[in-house]
């Protein structure tokens, strides 16, 4: 069935489908061959989803909804101060073809009339007519993840009718706002208006706006993101010409009118929306189109003023080192030590899009616990967005915990963050791609500092094995008679999911990662645990027999030693006090992992 969106936009198409009112254009001969009747609308989100109905495939030329994309060619060519220095952005309130030029500086008033149009298309770079109309088609193809194709015949209708926009561009050029050959420059934007597309056509081109200038169909940038902003705010003042004013008041949408029918309409961050009625009010405007525009902004609260607060939950959570740690098994002293000095360690997780309003809230929440916190640790990977502002808010939070001789590392795996903005001496800022390897840092750094003698190097006597402990020396004595030892070589996998238990590890030297078996072919499957010296894996499948859990990976050269299944065996027959003292240290192991587990449940739950 058809979901709650497509059963609104069929709705809203419905109630418009026998609106009759208003005339195709004709003062373009070519233009009133079409058929007033077609009707379509099509919405495309940013992250490429896209929903469409009635005459969404039909071609039409693209006419004036070709300015907003051009002035954005022209800005991504020549800098905005270029640009500015021929062309305004003040509203005309005038008719798409007036001749609205500012008197003191010659300057059309903006890029979306007929004069800033071809003032626009003038500064597009090329060799000639063909390179320079290819440029454009070439760049309105990639903003619809399409090949667009041109309509000859109403291309020679405009430039066998196009007096007026003659006129407008010798005037251009004897202000000095166009350069020669100016016959060129107009023909190239007859051509650039009779550019064929469709109502999905130019939804896409809309969403690749509100994406930030990125295609979200192909993933291809198609305008760089500084002159997105510039580029939709002109469309917001002047893209419905002389009705500007009420579509803003009455939709609320930058957008963009042709006389071809189509009408493109684009919320930043979040979608962008077309729709194609060939039939135009007096004003040159789509007359479904506006009312479709109308009702589809009720109905899905569109207005780009009416926008939500930022969410109360963009701070995830926040927690302490000493409440939740990492997936790393230690030795019990090591984890009491982290446990006693983890609450100088503050992890804070965020999620969403994050703007000033959201970075606000985590440098409150950073300033009220700089004093207690040595390291902090902000995990982005739940963020898809960081906009260049906020970034520098970031930036300075940085240099601020620096300056105070702290360290901040971040959680970035997608790399929303422009890392190379925080190489620098003076900030102190480390990246990690999982939160899982930053807290196994910290908790490094804790136990470095705090433990007076770790067993981090050389071999950790087997004796000194919380599966040994509470034997006396003559019991240690008949262990070290059953014990193996083994050494194995970086990325070798010791123990494989699935098969049956053999041994228990003792962990001497070295650290080993705990690994479920892939599904999609890789060597590795998700790491969920690793494993320091001092520490024994593999003792519950060898005490219940159950098969291994999980794989086993050498993530360094690592030594272990091994206790069989068999010696065990042995033990509970020959010496089954020892048999029963390592049992019970098992049960007491896992207890305080278990312990160690809810914890942590309890203080994410809090």
């Amino acid at each position: 069935m058809d979901n709650t969106i497509s059963r609104i936009l069929a709705k809203v198409y419905e109630n418009y489908r026998g609106f009759n009112e208003g005339a195709v254009a004709d003062y373009i001969p070519e233009l009133t061959s079409v058929d007033p009747n077609w009707y379509g609308i099509c919405v495309f989100t940013t992250d490429g989803y896209g929903y469409a109905i009635g005459d969404a495939e039909q071609p039409f030329t693209i006419q004036s909804i070709s300015k907003a994309f051009t002035f954005g060619m022209i800005l991504d060519d020549h800098g905005p101060k270029a640009v500015d220095a021929r062309i305004g952005v003040e509203p005309s309130g005038e008719a798409f073809n007036s001749i609205s030029l500012d008197p003191e500086t010659g300057r059309p008033l903006n890029p979306m009339i007929n004069a800033g149009a071809i003032a626009a298309t003038g500064m597009v770079q090329g060799s000639g007519f063909e390179d320079r109309f290819e440029r454009i088609r070439s760049r309105f193809s990639a903003f619809a993840g399409s090949e667009l194709s041109v309509d000859e015949a109403v291309y020679r209708s405009e430039s066998a009718t196009g007096f007026r926009n003659r006129a407008i561009a010798y005037l251009l050029r004897n202000v000095e706002k166009l350069d020669d050959p100016v016959d060129e420059a107009v023909e190239v934007y007859f051509k650039q208006c009779s550019i064929l597309v469709t109502c999905r056509d130019l939804a896409v081109m809309a969403a690749s706006l509100a994406n930030g200038g990125v295609n979200p169909v192909t993933g291809e940038r198609v305008l760089q993101p500084e002159n997105v902003e510039k580029v939709l705010s002109v469309m917001s003042t002047c893209g419905m010409y002389d009705y500007s004013g009420e579509w803003i008041f009455r939709v609320g949408l930058p957008a963009k009118s042709g006389v071809g029918g189509g009408v493109l309409g684009v919320l930043p961050g979040q979608l962008g929306v077309a729709v194609f009625s060939p039939r135009l009010d007096v004003k040159g405007n789509s007359v479904r189109g506006v009312k479709t525009f109308v009702e589809l902004s009720q109905s899905f609260n569109l207005h780009l003023f009416n926008y939500p607060v930022v969410s109360g939950h963009v701070i995830r959570r926040h927690y302490k080192l000493s409440d939740v740690g990492s997936n790393r098994q230690r030795l019990k002293s090591h984890h009491d030590t982290i446990r006693e000095h983890g609450d100088a360690v503050r992890v804070i997780e965020l999620q969403g899009d994050i703007f000033f309003t959201a970075m606000e809230r985590l440098v409150r929440l950073q300033t009220e616990l700089f004093d207690s916190t040595n390291t902090f640790v902000v995990d982005l990977t739940r963020v898809s967005l960081i906009d260049r502002a906020t970034e520098d808010i970031l930036l300075t939070v940085a240099s601020d915990i620096s300056d105070a001789g702290k360290r901040l590392i971040v959680i970035d795996p997608s790399e929303v963050i422009d890392r190379g903005r925080f190489d620098s001496e003076s900030v102190n800022v480390a990246f990690s791609s999982d939160l899982d390897t930053a807290l196994e840092f910290c908790e490094d750094q804790l136990i470095d500092k705090h433990v007076e003698a770790p067993m981090v190097s050389g071999l950790v006597p087997f004796h000194d094995f919380e599966l040994f402990q509470s034997l006396d020396s003559n019991e240690l004595s008949r262990i070290e008679g059953l014990l193996e030892m083994e050494s194995f070589d970086r990325d070798c996998k010791i123990v494989e999911q699935g098969e049956d238990p053999d041994y228990m590890y003792l962990l001497a030297k070295g650290s080993v990662g705990i690994h479920l078996s892939p599904s999609n072919g890789a060597p590795r499957g998700q790491r969920v645990a690793a494993f320091c010296p001092g520490v024994c894996f593999g003792d519950l499948a060898v005490v219940d027999g159950s098969n291994r859990s999980a794989d086993v990976w050498a993530n360094e050269p690592s030594t272990c030693y091994l206790f069989s299944l068999a010696s065990l065996a042995r033990l509970a027959e020959e010496e089954p006090v020892i048999h029963s003292k390592i049992l019970r240290n098992i049960l007491l192991i896992n207890i305080d992992r278990l312990r160690r587990c809810n914890q942590e449940i309890g203080s994410l739950k809090s």
